[in-house]
């Protein structure tokens, strides 16, 4: 997925992306180093001075709401675009894991009190699907929507498992940690299930 908000595809050091994705700053407040008084940061991330959830919490949770929303809206092209049936199989548990975490993400926000924006709408950041993908993908049948597809969920899993390991090793609420290690998990698991493009 191209990273347009810094500049070349691929060249953001991981320690970067994950700062900016945990401290669910802006996509223009990740292109370059903001002043701790920013205002273009998120409300969210300084919000939470009264409640359980601390920014990286925060950060994490709508960072990930944000990627498997939208990589949810892809794994539902799968049965009528795909032309492999074991694709179409894995994108269909893909997409019931990523609502069960979608639940349980929102399920924290809730009982923290905390609104279920989304301040990562129109961002283009890594492992999130961008428009032009989502536009390819919708327009794409057969081996070359297969293709696509691959590409975009090895990404978006990879990412989500970058995230994950790094909100783990944070000073984060042990609900949370709990969550991420099962997101972890899961993600590993789907990485390594995911079919091989075999014939197509």
């Amino acid at each position: 997925m191209a990273d347009t908000a810094a500049g070349e595809p691929g060249k953001r050091p991981p320690a970067a992306v994950l700062l900016c994705a945990l401290t669910v700053l802006t996509a223009a407040a990740c292109a370059a180093p903001a002043p701790a008084a920013d205002p273009t940061a998120s409300t969210a991330a300084v919000a939470t001075a009264s409640g359980r959830l601390n920014a990286t919490d925060i950060g994490w949770i709508q960072l990930m709401i944000a990627m498997d929303d939208q990589a949810r809206r892809i794994l539902a092209l799968a049965p009528d675009r795909s032309g492999d049936p074991r694709l179409v199989t894995w994108a269909t548990g893909v997409a019931e894991d990523h609502r069960h975490a979608l639940a349980a993400l929102r399920g924290l926000l809730a009982d923290a009190g905390v609104a279920d924006d989304n301040p990562h709408a129109g961002h283009d950041m890594p492992g999130m699907v961008n428009a032009a993908e989502l536009r390819a993908l919708e327009h794409a049948d057969g081996p070359d929507f297969d293709r696509l597809l691959r590409a975009a969920l090895h990404e978006h899993l990879t990412q989500a498992a970058k995230l994950a390991d790094a909100v783990q090793k944070a000073d984060a609420d042990p609900e949370v940690k709990k969550l991420a290690r099962e997101v972890a998990t899961t993600t590993a698991d789907s990485r390594r299930r995911l079919p091989s493009a075999g014939t197509d």
